[in-house]
């Protein structure tokens, strides 16, 4: 018989040791007071208490299914959109909390659905729905060693929309960064604020572009209704960018945030897909899943890198390129400048043929993404021959380091090839010394089936400075996935990974999801009293 999750996974142990020492900082702060000085007075060290803090229950919200906002023209010759468009949802929540029901809302908090499957400890819960409607929310209470999980994934086999587009079920925050996108000749921008909460939620929007900050006077603050969405095409707030980064903050609620973004040239379709958020403004910052198909330095449709030092100073990047055979010298990335507020392109073209990851080190916080394509065949009754292409948005990773796990999931919708992609991040990523670099991480990949079983399993060796691929050869004789699970050791060289989806009918048509983190659970939070009075 196959077995089961484990019970309490390292990382989830990880997860809640965090969240019990960040809401420890927390609660000492609040109870802190000064004695005069200004200086906080020092607590009694045997006035302690612990204080028992319950898990609340949590809301990933979904993207909506693609959609493409044109007039219908009268003539299906001529249509922007000839085919429809096909959408699902998979959601899965891994290791559960016993008793605990998880669900599928509406954004108004409505059931749209169950989740399939017995939940226990140890169990899981999925759904595929499909076709998706609007927008959901996968709705649990985190437990003991919990992981909740959803993609949505559109595909279009023909007309402008042409493309997969996908991304996951996040979490609602208060700060997103979008890197990626464009509003130039050709291009389309669907910005999409989502707020499942019951208050309302004011959203500042900021935008960057080629030149710098983009202006955008009144249309930068959004009111989101509780239980609602609000979209804005961003070629009417930020037109003619070839570019864009956009930060979203949110006030009085939490909401989703995302771009759905499509190209054309001329009457080529070029590329569908969702910018989602990645990592907020650091130092270090990682894009996994960049594929090569061996194209020249000046072939535009080659990879391509995007950077935003988004602060008022300048500053330079080096960029580490982790390929199959170890790091890669990329001409022109030992150092690359930073205009602040500038959105920095270098391209990726001249790698040879293979999946990377590119690690960028700078002297000012960054956020980055990055833009792969993939090209298609043209439709024998299409109107033009050139061939089309489409374009996956990869968004920007925090970087671990040894004894940082990087433990998470990802749904996998029906119908779909799919691979992992997974590389050692080495702690010295000196150009002049990384090549040098050695030891491994051990990861444990796991796929879980529909039945809440574990379909497979899977050890792979990851050296350091170097990426490893798991391919759909490989993973689709293993049987039927809803979410592939990644578990390393604690004391082991850091790992970024993602998970390449493409149409198992047309593998042209391809998305990149970076992992979901396991969910963050309830604990004790340790309080001391702070005598002020000395």
């Amino acid at each position: 018989m196959k077995r089961r999750m484990r019970e309490v996974p390292a990382a989830v142990r990880r997860a809640a040791a965090a969240v019990g020492g960040l809401l420890c900082a927390m609660a000492v702060a609040a109870l802190a007071v000064t004695d005069g000085t200004g200086r906080v007075a020092t607590p009694p060290a045997d006035d302690v208490h612990a204080v028992p803090v319950a898990a609340v229950e949590t809301g990933l919200v979904c993207p909506m299914p693609a959609e493409l906002e044109q007039p219908d023209v009268g003539d299906d010759e001529f249509s922007a959109t000839p085919v429809d468009t096909t959408t699902s949802l998979t959601g899965a929540v891994l290791d559960g909390a016993e008793d605990t029901e998880p669900s599928l809302t509406t954004l108004d908090g409505a059931l749209a659905g169950d989740l399939t499957g017995p939940l226990e400890t140890g169990g899981v819960a999925a759904v595929r729905e499909g076709p998706v409607s609007g927008a959901r929310t996968l709705r649990v209470t985190p437990g003991g060693g919990t992981f909740a999980t959803g993609t949505v994934a559109s595909v279009t086999t023909d007309g402008d929309l042409r493309g997969m587009a996908a991304g996951p079920c996040a979490a609602p925050a208060v700060e997103h960064w979008l890197v990626g996108g464009g509003t130039a000749v050709g291009s389309s921008g669907r910005l999409v604020l989502q707020n499942p909460g019951r208050t309302p939620a004011t959203v500042t929007l900021e935008a960057w572009g080629a030149s710098g900050p983009v202006v955008l006077g009144s249309q930068s603050l959004v009111v989101v209704p509780p239980g609602e969405q609000v979209v804005t095409m961003l070629e009417a707030i930020a037109p003619d960018q070839s570019r864009l980064a956009l930060h979203v903050t949110a006030e009085g609620g939490r909401v989703g945030a995302y771009v759905q973004h499509h190209r054309i040239e001329g009457l080529v379709p070029a590329g569908t897909d969702l910018v989602v958020g990645g990592g907020a403004p650091a130092a270090t910052t990682a894009v996994s899943g960049v594929l090569s198909t061996g194209e020249a330095v000046d072939d535009p449709h080659a990879p391509r890198l995007d950077l935003l030092a988004p602060g008022d100073r300048a500053g330079t990047a080096a960029l580490a390129v982790l390929g199959p055979e170890g790091p890669v010298r990329l001409r022109g990335g030992e150092e690359v400048a930073l205009e602040p507020g500038q959105v920095t392109t270098l391209p990726l073209g001249g790698l040879p043929a293979g999946s990377y990851t590119v690690v960028v080190d700078a002297d000012v916080p960054v956020v980055a993404g990055a833009a792969v394509d993939r090209k298609g065949t043209a439709a024998d009754d299409a109107v033009i021959d050139d061939d089309p292409y489409d374009r996956a948005w990869l968004a920007g990773q925090a970087v671990p380091s040894t004894g940082i796990l990087t433990d998470g999931a990802a749904a996998v919708p029906a119908d779909v090839a799919y691979g992992v992609t997974l590389s050692g991040v080495p702690d010295e990523r000196d150009p002049d010394r990384v090549e040098d670099v050695e030891g491994a991480a051990v990861v444990e990949l796991r796929g879980i089936g529909p039945d809440g079983e574990e379909a497979w399993t899977r050890t792979v060796e990851v050296p350091t400075g170097q990426t490893v691929e798991v391919t759909w050869a490989e993973l689709s004789e293993l049987g039927d996935t809803v979410a592939v699970v990644a578990e390393q050791s604690a004391d082991e060289p850091g790992v970024v990974w993602s998970v390449r989806l493409a149409d198992a009918d047309d593998t042209s048509l391809f998305s990149v999801l970076a992992p979901t983190a396991p969910l963050a659970v309830g604990g004790d939070v340790t309080v001391r009293r702070v005598d002020a009075t000395g």
